[in-house]
């Protein structure tokens, strides 16, 4: 590292009933890679909008290559050199991947797109991204996009790229690219702000960490002289003596089991059954059909089955199993488990409507009641139940999400990547309501990428590989070597 590039000075930021940040210090050296940790809420996104231009501090300063600056919008930061990639990519994606990079950035009568085919070529070329100037960003995989995004700050000259979550949609093979592509940003000069919940990405490309908490700063340190312990520490503000609670209590009474299931050309000839009070684990790689086996059992993709029974009675494939009470926390809670634009009583309720009616009208005072029992019941944090769910952080969206799917009382809960983009606090109260839920007789399908947790969590875990199963395994049977081993269909059990 060399000389410093951004400073950030006891930024505060309030909002009505929030003080989202309080006396906020943070600086980056040049050719650093700097990670921003935080338990959602803590203040990370409102730090990183105000560095990009999209808030105004209500007090302190920032100061960018030795000089003193107010950004008036992001278009200010971008065009003196500090992008923001976001996880929702923010592209266009009917245009081509050259038409991306050069959009608001030439008059539109001065644009041509043979010389932006040209440009864009050399700039993918000399990035050695493998991406073609005249390909639709629609049919691009999510780390492609991402690649987009990184050329259109550095056709911008940025020297400064804000990383918001860029690891949460991809594949360990995709993330080690990006560490490729983030160490080659170093050594040409670029700064990167690196926002992850998960530590081991923080420990394999940062240089140094800060790490805020309620809105305030409490700490910076360099990643070599900084346990992961203390790390988790300093986020949550006290002493996570066993990550993965345990404590629910497995018998041998079946409440689900299913036979021969088979979902489209994703999953064939799967068998498996869940244990009242056990948590019944699903590993595997991208691709391999572990979630499909949720949508497929939810039946939001056509699935067949020789036998199906939960708690004793045989069930036929339907449209919606929601009648006998099965239900899914899906993998993606944006997409599949909230409705952003309206707020936290609606997303609750209209799952749960039944409650709140009478002669076919929905009392909103008995919606806000439910509401506020379940905001409560699962400690969400917000400054109102009529906020808008698009406003919450991510770890408070998903206790939304878990609110209303759990306020159905369900028989069979399967959770797609439950604790994907949130924070270590929250990631524990999520495994602490999974291991309730099992004690209280609740079939439990915990379908994860994150191995640590499936290790941790289950008590049985079946792997897959391509659609097929590769084997169950037992607790005692239990290893990360061999569940790899399995997901990677090196081995067959």
């Amino acid at each position: 590292m060399t000389g410093k590039i951004l400073e950030v000075t006891n930024i505060t930021k309030t909002f009505p009933g929030v003080v989202a940040l309080k006396n906020v210090n943070l600086d980056l050296y040049e050719k650093e890679v700097l990670a921003l940790l935080g338990e959602n809420g803590a203040g990370k996104s409102t730090l990183i909008k105000i560095i990009s231009g999209v808030h105004k501090p209500d007090s302190g300063e920032i100061s960018y290559l030795g000089k003193k600056v107010f950004f008036k919008n992001p278009t200010d930061a971008i065009k003196q050199g500090i992008s923001t990639i976001h996880q929702e990519l923010n592209l266009f994606e009917e245009l081509t991947v050259a038409e991306n990079i050069f959009v608001g950035n030439v008059q539109g009568f001065r644009f041509s797109k043979r010389r932006a085919f040209k440009v864009v070529q050399e700039l993918l070329r000399s990035l050695k991204f493998d991406l073609k100037p005249d390909e639709k960003v629609k049919n691009l995989n999510t780390s492609e996009k991402q690649l987009v995004s990184i050329a259109k700050a550095l056709f911008l000259n940025a020297r400064v790229i804000i990383m918001d979550e860029p690891t949460a949609t991809i594949t360990e093979y995709e993330t080690d690219r990006l560490f490729e592509i983030i160490r080659r940003l170093k050594e040409n000069g670029v700064s990167v702000i690196f926002i992850s919940h998960r530590l081991e990405e923080v420990y394999a490309i940062a240089d140094r960490v800060t790490v805020l908490r309620d809105g305030e700063l409490v700490g910076t340190k360099y990643i070599d002289d900084v346990s992961r312990d203390e790390l988790i520490r300093m986020m949550v503000g006290r002493r996570i003596e066993e990550m993965y609670p345990k404590f629910n209590k497995p018998t041998q009474e079946n409440v689900f089991s299913i036979e021969n299931l088979c979902v489209g050309n994703f999953v064939r000839d799967i068998s498996f059954n869940v244990k009242k009070g056990e948590i019944f684990g699903i590993a595997g790689l991208v691709g391999s059909g572990k979630s499909e086996i949720a949508l497929g059992l939810f039946g939001h993709l056509p699935a067949t089955w020789s036998k199906m029974v939960l708690n004793g009675k045989l069930l036929k494939p339907e449209k919606n199993m929601l009648k006998h009470k099965i239900v899914l926390v899906p993998e993606d809670r944006k997409q599949m488990g909230l409705i952003l634009e309206l707020d936290v009583v609606k997303n609750i309720i209209l799952q749960n409507t039944d409650e709140a009616s009478k002669a076919l009208h929905i009392s909103w005072r008995k919606a806000k009641d439910i509401t506020t029992e379940e905001v409560k019941k699962y400690s969400v944090k917000l400054a109102s139940v009529h906020q808008k769910v698009k406003t919450l952080s991510g770890g408070n969206q998903q206790k939304v999400v878990l609110a209303k799917v759990l306020r159905k009382k369900p028989n069979l809960v399967m959770l797609v990547e439950p604790t994907r983009g949130i924070d270590v606090g929250t990631k524990v109260e999520v495994y602490n309501i999974v291991n309730r839920l099992a004690n209280d007789g609740v079939g439990v399908i915990f379908i994860s990428s994150e191995l640590p947790e499936i290790l941790g969590l289950c008590d049985r875990v079946l792997v897959m590989h391509r659609g097929r199963a590769m084997g169950i395994l037992e607790r005692h049977e239990f290893s990360e070597e061999r569940i790899i081993k399995l997901a990677t269909g090196v081995e067959e059990r």
